[in-house]
């Protein structure tokens, strides 16, 4: 018996060292909002045989979420996390050529993190993709109010992941940040709302701008 076992698992690594999963990509970044397929790919050798296939796409957060599971051919969707119920879709007809596509759809902050493409067919493995998310602050809503005196209250107004700073400079671009206030809320959605005011002494015709500089991205919006 002893024998028979050590004979059982050196086959099963055997036929595990034959069977790799593959990551053509292993980073994906995607805007907030959008849709994304990430793929991994494994070895058919001839015609596809869908009873023997299974396929399990994972989230590993601090507790694993199932993203997506096809057993013996058959997808269950009954273990499916709640975070992504009606956004996920398997590519089944590139399961021919050995493709396990994903594509979630409308993609949340909270999709961002580490997933588990695993399959087994004969041999089993997988590989762990990343998936970033980035929401740039595009559109700045802007508000000007006379307080008297030539004094104007400027108003700046974006949403965006991850937090931004807000710049302010005149006409001459001389830094005038230090004379605003910026206020940070966030949503549901886990977007920053980033409003700034700056109230200055100026005349009707001078020009000011706002700048929504996000460091992690390295990107800037100005208005």
């Amino acid at each position: 018996k002893p024998l028979l076992l050590y004979v059982f698992l050196f086959y099963w690594h055997f036929l595990n060292a034959l069977f790799t999963v593959e990551a053509p990509q292993s980073l994906y970044i995607v805007e907030h909002g959008n849709n994304v397929t990430m793929e991994c790919t494994f070895p058919v050798n001839g015609k596809l045989k869908f009873r023997d296939l299974s396929v399990s796409w994972e989230k590993k957060d601090e507790l694993k979420k199932q993203v997506y599971v096809l057993l013996k051919g058959e997808e269950d969707f009954k273990s499916q996390h709640s975070d992504f119920r009606g956004r996920i879709k398997l590519l089944k007809e590139n399961l021919n050529f050995g493709q396990s596509l994903l594509q979630i759809t409308d993609v949340k902050l909270r999709d961002a993190g580490f997933y588990h493409c695993v399959i087994g067919y004969g041999g089993a493995d997988y590989k762990t993709i990343s998936l970033k998310v980035k929401a740039p602050y595009r559109t700045i809503t802007q508000g000007i109010v006379s307080t008297g005196d030539n004094e104007w209250k400027l108003t700046c107004q974006s949403e965006g992941y991850p937090q931004a700073e807000v710049i302010w400079q005149n006409g001459e671009y001389e830094d005038l940040t230090d004379k605003s206030s910026t206020s940070y809320e966030t949503g549901s959605d886990q977007l920053y709302r980033v409003t700034s005011t700056l109230t200055i002494k100026s005349r009707i015709d001078e020009i000011f701008y706002c700048i929504f500089w996000n460091k992690e991205l390295q990107e800037n919006t100005s208005a």
